[in-house]
């Protein structure tokens, strides 16, 4: 009876402490997210990207290994401003999880937490592109974004698991004092560019050149989400001439052709530039992104 009695003890003790040390399951869109709330969570919570930042997080589809991670999430957490709006909606409706449903408390659109640029007024259509009416969705590319989203994050894990809260604050903390070390560091490394022109492939890089002052004057793409034609490429030479543009920057998934019949018409120097954390096998945190945008934008060359 008192082996029995000590066995049930030791039983109960087990139960209740993986109860006080159960992980906060946390699912995300986009691994940048995932990146951020690994490292505002910490040992509290397990963390599972949905989309792999080698990919363009517009395009997903909802494969049964996505539908998974979602059923069982308790928090997840999506870029928003119509960025996963072609491939989340299903996914949550086959996951059937209450808890992550779009008005739950684990439900968390980050867009909420920054100000968005681009938001267009009046109607949308196809005809003008790729066009977010909401806003351009990419603004974890301005790292003082990535803290907001670090502030948000944080906020809603302690709403969740109110019995570690400080942990989260702590390790807000913590990532706002790198994020403190960081900006100095990348904004003196990238002041050459300072009101420069620029030409971007696609409207993705906005909110890195409002965060270190360059100006992109034009796409490569006429409109958003729209292949270049041999025209559109001839007026782009000819912009590039006349206003004397030196820098093309663009994502690693786009087609390198039109950037490659840039360079060698005008000579403009090409930056492909890592636009996720996982683009690279080296980008294993937020810091490293940024790490390898400053590189990559103070080494270019041809496509």
């Amino acid at each position: 009876m008192e082996k029995l009695f000590k066995i049930s003890i030791g039983l109960l003790l087990l139960v209740a402490s993986l109860a006080t040390h159960a992980a906060l399951r946390v699912v995300t869109s986009t691994q940048d997210v995932a990146a951020i709330a690994a490292a505002v969570g910490g040992a509290r919570v397990q963390v599972e990207s949905l989309t792999p930042g080698t990919r363009d997080p517009h395009f997903a589809a909802a494969k049964p290994s996505m539908i998974h991670k979602v059923s069982r999430a308790d928090l997840l957490l999506v870029i928003g401003a119509d960025m996963e709006i072609g491939w989340l909606p299903p996914l949550l409706q086959a996951a059937r999880n209450a808890r992550v449903q779009p008005g739950s408390p684990g439900y968390l659109d980050l867009s909420t937490a920054v100000s968005l640029l681009g938001k267009v007024d009046g109607p949308v259509s196809r005809a003008m592109g790729d066009v977010h009416a909401k806003g351009n969705p990419h603004y974890w590319l301005d790292p003082r974004n990535g803290l907001r989203m670090a502030q948000a994050i944080a906020t809603r894990m302690g709403e969740l698991d109110p019995a570690h809260e400080g942990d989260y604050q702590q390790r807000l903390k913590a990532f706002g004092q790198t994020m403190e070390a960081k900006l100095p560091a990348w904004r003196a490394a990238l002041e050459p560019l300072r009101d420069k022109p620029v030409i971007a492939y696609h409207k993705s890089f906005v909110y890195l050149a409002d965060a270190f002052g360059f100006r992109i004057v034009d796409e490569v793409e006429p409109k958003p989400g729209i292949a270049p034609s041999a025209a559109s490429l001839s007026a782009l030479i000819t912009r590039i001439r006349n206003d004397g543009i030196g820098l093309l920057i663009m994502e690693p998934y786009y087609e390198r052709r039109s950037a490659i019949y840039l360079h060698e018409q005008t000579g403009i120097r090409v930056a492909v530039l890592p636009q996720s954390v996982g683009a690279q096998p080296d980008i294993n945190s937020y810091f490293d992104l940024f790490d390898a945008i400053v590189k990559a934008l103070n080494n270019p060359g041809g496509p």
